[in-house]
């Protein structure tokens, strides 16, 4: 936590505010490789003896996990084969902890203000008028009560208060990629709003949760700090509807307010001067500022394309090349559908061909200091490097520009940075060595290529 009392402006980059989590549990989907304590990656991860369910890297972190895990390994026998989902484990470490004197524990933002787990925003009024989010409590209820059933569970009124804090202040638990690892609430960090243009961004080392400056700041005001709760490559109705769904409240950020950004949800791109034309759905497209007009037929195709589905992004690339401006909300997103997927089929030329273009549209949509946008380069980075023996320079661009975001985003002293990002530039000078038709030929280790090619 950084000394409120200094007034001197604070350079981005700087760790504002570091966090523990309350509590906190690892998604199902990566038990078979993460340890469930510490959050990291391990080949030779040990199962717990009690339940065979969750699995640590060895005795340091099954002794370390043991104070959460205790409570819960004897629920996990009781009710095998069957395995409690991940909202149901978290609440459920939610309630054990608060019967043990977790409601007790504070976590300071400063020497004189500290958040306990009652001062988190609950949002009872709103979630009992939310059908869906009601009928998957009472659903959460009919669980805990097998789950559970040895122990004292709170009443409806309190469990629904849990319930509520829960879904409200959750944080996913990013690995160096931004791949959702894990599932957390974090006290002090609940204080922060939400902007869709946030000066701050959420970074994690293991568990431990990292509030990273991406803008300067004049002195540290916490009600000046913002960071963003939702996906921001989104429209401006689609990013509302989202905060108002989950988090109950009308977003009215400066991006909100501004049309700078979000009138290129609909950009055709003009045929003279390849400049944006910006229109709203529905209507008929302006001028360009050159003067140039789309006639009706590119008007016609322009509308066909936006309508494709993204399993047929290939197909609708094609239908907007030369009509769709490349920072078009609509054809960045079927890009980036478009990239992912030429990743995953190992297609390498394609993978470029789609992710060039994605560049500028990141830096638009995210910012040019976000993560996904250094995640994006690193991808390039490593491509560019199998495909050509001609692009070094060009890869070595992509490369610096990713490690100075992510210096800005997780620190230079973060694992992702030192073990993932830094050693990177070691392939620059590995790949000189090898002769350009071999390169493609080269097979990479399975965790060299999914740590920053292949996210799932």
């Amino acid at each position: 936590m950084r000394n409120t009392g200094k007034q001197e402006p604070i350079p981005k980059g700087t760790t504002i505010l570091e966090s523990l989590p309350f509590v906190y549990c690892l998604k199902s989907s990566f038990r078979r490789e993460l340890c469930d304590f510490c959050l990291k990656a391990n080949s030779n991860l040990r199962k717990c003896c009690g339940c065979m369910v969750v699995s640590y890297c060895g005795r340091v972190c099954q002794r370390e996990g043991w104070k959460d895990h205790k409570g819960e390994c004897k629920n996990f026998v009781k009710v095998k084969p069957n395995v409690p989902t991940d909202s149901v484990r978290l609440i459920a470490r939610l309630i054990l902890k608060l019967q043990r004197g977790g409601d007790m524990e504070a976590e300071h933002v400063t020497p004189v203000w500290s958040r306990k787990f009652k001062d988190l925003l609950s949002h009872r009024k709103e979630i009992k008028e939310d059908t869906k989010r009601m009928e998957y409590f009472m659903t959460i209820c009919g669980v805990l009560n097998e789950y559970l059933s040895n122990e004292i569970l709170p009443n409806s009124v309190e469990l629904l208060g849990i319930y509520g804090r829960m879904c409200i202040n959750s944080f996913n638990i990013l690995n160096g990629e931004m791949q959702a690892i894990g599932t957390g609430i974090y006290l002090a960090p609940s204080i922060l709003d939400h902007s869709c243009s946030p000066n701050a961004v959420a970074t994690f080392e293991g568990f431990k949760l990292r509030i990273q400056l991406t803008q300067e700041i004049s002195k540290l005001d916490w009600d000046s700090i913002r960071i963003s709760y939702i996906d921001l490559m989104n429209s401006k109705s689609h990013r509302r509807k989202e905060l108002k769904d989950r988090y109950y409240f009308d977003c009215d950020c400066p991006r909100c307010k501004s049309d700078d950004i979000d009138r290129y949800h609909y950009a055709a791109k003009c045929p003279s001067c390849q400049n944006p034309i910006i229109v709203k759905k529905g209507d008929q497209f302006p001028p360009c500022v050159c003067g140039s007009k789309l006639n009706s037929s590119l008007t016609k195709q322009f509308w066909e394309a936006s309508e494709f589905n993204l399993d047929v992004c290939k197909l609708c690339i094609a239908k907007q090349d030369n009509l769709f401006h490349d920072l078009c909300l609509i054809r960045s997103k079927i890009m980036d559908a478009a990239f992912d997927s030429a990743i995953q089929l190992q297609l390498w030329e394609a993978a470029i061909q789609y992710g060039i273009p994605l560049i500028q549209a990141y830096k638009l949509w995210y910012g040019e200091e976000h993560p996904l946008t250094a995640i994006l380069l690193l991808k390039l980075f490593k491509i560019t490097l199998l495909t050509s023996s001609t692009n070094d320079s060009v890869a070595l661009k992509y490369y610096e520009e990713a490690a100075k975001i992510i210096e800005l985003t997780h620190g230079r002293n973060s694992s992702f940075y030192r073990q993932d990002v830094k050693p990177l530039i070691l392939w620059i000078l590995w790949f000189d060595q090898v002769e350009p038709k071999d390169r493609l030929n080269i097979q990479l280790h399975q965790h060299e290529l999914s740590s920053i090619l292949i996210l799932q």
